[in-house]
């Protein structure tokens, strides 16, 4: 009995659920893509025929996606490293901790200055109340008025006059008063030192200062080490999403082939109708896959773009190749790792730095509770000077030297009370520094098992293609010998869609793996 060759369909109702999955997952990764971009799907070699049967028409071999091609890239595209250090560079986040990285070293320069001596110059005029001014006497009081009437007796114009004198002069003295002056003009120029505070204030205050602007300049690292790890990860799912649309884009050349093969088979009667309405649903379910992936691409296109501040409708091509070898951990471990992460990483860097601070803060808090030793000078340029008497309307210079010693309980209690506030800041510090460390331990215990897995089934997928392709072709074989039929070629095909798939997912889950655990690590953004 002669078994009737049927068309070959290029999936099965299982493959519509893969590529539907494949592309839920490239929409829900965030990255960058664009509905313009070219699919990637390289023309392969021309069909093969199979012999007729029994007068049926011919059935072309389906048409295999180069996915190799794929994922080398086209070499004139991005790579992570362009689209790490574009997203770096365009990135607002990055922008505002160089911002506060600025703003902290502001501060440190500020504390600096409390060891320069305050010079305060200052400008001052008054105006005095009117008042009356007391008198002096050195005799008894006697009227200008009446002193012709004394004399008037004396003969001798010489006694006379010396008499005359007299009186005038007593009568002068007895009202004598210093003159009142009721405008002031006055210039002062203060110079003073703090010395103590200096020690026990200023000094650590700074210390402290600069160290957080230190902590600060590491954080502005540690988020453009977030934002490179980010970039990286969406441009691996735009590939991620560009390599499954080609995939889809294939089985869908090859879906439309197979019915078009079965329709004449349908025609020639050598089929039934039923396997020409099965390769249909096939056509319909790979369209549904290529518009879902097509949607993956567009969406991952828009957040990469997003990332790289690039504009609308840009287009993105993929230059890296996603197959290249891959570094091996040959003798690391977790453990090694996590003490080297420790070490090279900015984000617990800057956590010890905010604990030193946080110490010097509590030395300048304790410092604060003594009394304050203060050296200070004045010049004074006043008219009029309030030193000289008795006043003249002139300006006059006058000068003074002071050593002050203050404290005041106040001053006691408020620093103890800061200095606990110092205190417990610090603890809290070394708090986030023990968890942030069981974090990172995570993380790198994490990456490192991810990298290895993902390298694993890196390997497995190349032998999973060659495995697939094998068995199609062994299949295809058979069919057209008669021993398989059509459900047995949708079987092979979809095994070998799969394949694909696995294939793409697992060459990007290896450079993400590698990319997460360089950055656990402490590595290059």
């Amino acid at each position: 009995m002669t078994r009737v060759r049927r068309p070959i369909p290029s999936r099965s109702p299982s493959l519509a659920l893969v590529f539907s999955l494949a592309a839920s997952l490239a929409l829900a990764t965030p990255a960058t893509a664009q509905p313009s971009i070219d699919p990637f799907v390289p023309a392969g070699p021309a069909p093969a025929s199979a012999p007729a049967v029994d007068g049926a028409p011919t059935l072309d071999a389906p048409e295999a996606v180069d996915l190799v091609a794929v994922l080398r890239g086209d070499g004139s595209g991005l790579s992570a490293d362009v689209v790490a250090a574009r997203a770096i560079e365009t990135a607002p986040g990055v922008e505002r901790a160089m911002a506060a990285t600025r703003q902290a070293r502001a501060g440190a320069e500020r504390a600096l200055y409390g060891f320069i001596p305050q010079l305060a110059l200052s400008f001052r005029y008054t105006r005095l109340s009117e008042i009356q001014n007391a008198t002096f006497s050195t005799g008894p009081s006697i009227d200008p008025a009446q002193i012709p009437a004394l004399t008037a007796g004396v003969d001798d114009p010489d006694a006379r006059a010396l008499w005359t004198a007299t009186l005038t002069a007593q009568a002068q003295a007895s009202g004598f008063s210093f003159p009142i002056l009721l405008n002031q003009l006055a210039l002062r120029a203060t110079l003073s030192y703090p010395i103590t505070d200096v020690l026990l204030s200023i000094l650590p205050a700074y210390e402290g200062a600069s160290s957080q602007a230190d902590a600060a300049a590491l954080q502005a690292e540690v988020q453009r080490r977030d934002v490179g790890l980010r970039a990286r990860e969406a441009f691996y799912s735009y590939a991620r999403a560009r390599a499954s649309h080609a995939v889809a884009r294939s089985s869908l050349a090859q879906a439309e082939a197979r019915h078009a093969q079965a329709r004449e088979f349908v025609t020639a009667g050598t089929a039934a109708p039923v396997d020409e309405l099965r390769l249909r649903a096939q056509v319909a379910a790979a369209r549904v896959a290529v518009a879902r992936a097509e949607s993956g691409v567009a969406l991952s296109g828009v957040a990469l773009r997003t990332l790289l501040h690039l504009p609308p409708g840009r287009a993105i091509g993929i230059g890296e190749d996603l197959l290249a070898p891959l570094p091996a951990l040959e003798g690391r471990t977790p453990e090694g790792l996590h003490e080297v992460a420790m070490q090279r990483r900015e984000d617990a860097r800057a956590l010890r730095q905010l604990i030193e601070a946080a110490g010097h803060q509590v030395d300048a808090a304790e410092g604060s509770r003594y009394p304050s030793v203060a050296l200070q000078a004045n010049l004074d340029y006043a008219n009029p000077n309030s030193r000289v008497f008795p006043q003249t309307e002139e300006f006059r210079e006058s000068w003074d030297v002071s050593a002050v010693v203050s404290w005041s309980p106040h001053d006691l209690l408020n620093g103890e009370r800061q200095a606990d506030e110092a205190r417990a800041q610090r603890d809290q510090v070394r708090a986030d520094l023990l968890a942030f460390e069981d974090t990172v331990r995570l993380q790198v215990a994490d990456a490192f098992t991810s990298y290895l897995s993902a390298r694993a089934s890196l390997d497995a997928a190349h032998l999973g293609i060659e495995a697939a392709e094998e068995s199609y072709r062994v299949q295809m074989e058979r069919y057209r010998a008669g021993a398989a039929t059509a459900s047995d070629l949708i079987d092979a095909s979809a095994e070998q869609v799969r394949a694909q798939l696995d294939l793409v997912n697992a060459a990007i889950d290896a450079r993400v793996a590698l990319a997460r655990l360089e950055r656990a690590t402490g590595g290059e953004p």
